[in-house]
């Protein structure tokens, strides 16, 4: 997939815009970390936000001597 980005500095860090070419409005974005999460793929909806509970490696309980 290609997007195109529109990158400025501003006074608080750097913001702007992102489009992927699949779809033609863009949409704005003021941080890295939110132009990040604009460029991620969409999680499947049987994927809550919190995610899968983790699991332990087995014998993680036992106490080393």
């Amino acid at each position: 997939m290609r997007y195109v980005i529109e990158v400025y500095r501003s006074h608080d860090g750097v913001c702007g815009s992102v489009a992927s070419e699949s779809c033609g409005s863009a949409r704005p974005f003021h941080g890295w970390l939110e132009l990040l999460s604009l460029l991620e793929p969409p999680l499947p909806e049987s994927v809550t936000q919190d995610g899968p509970p983790l699991q332990e490696p087995p014998g993680a309980d036992r106490a080393t001597p």
